[in-house]
């Protein structure tokens, strides 16, 4: 038999759980977007400093 006192507070605590991993998941998408963008900075700058007279130290 059921206990509907039971049932009735795992359902909120699964929607509470929900929330908060949805939040969670949603922060770390935006900080693996931002270390993504500066990884290709840094190596989008050493890249075109070889290339560049002076070399990358000369361009930052």
């Amino acid at each position: 038999m059921k206990n509907p006192m039971m049932s009735a507070w795992l359902s909120a605590a699964n929607s509470v759980v929900g929330v908060a991993r949805g939040q969670m998941m949603a922060e770390f998408s935006r900080t693996q977007t931002q270390m993504m963008q500066e990884w290709q900075r840094a190596w989008m700058a050493a890249w075109v400093g070889m290339w560049l007279p002076g070399g990358a130290s000369k361009h930052h």
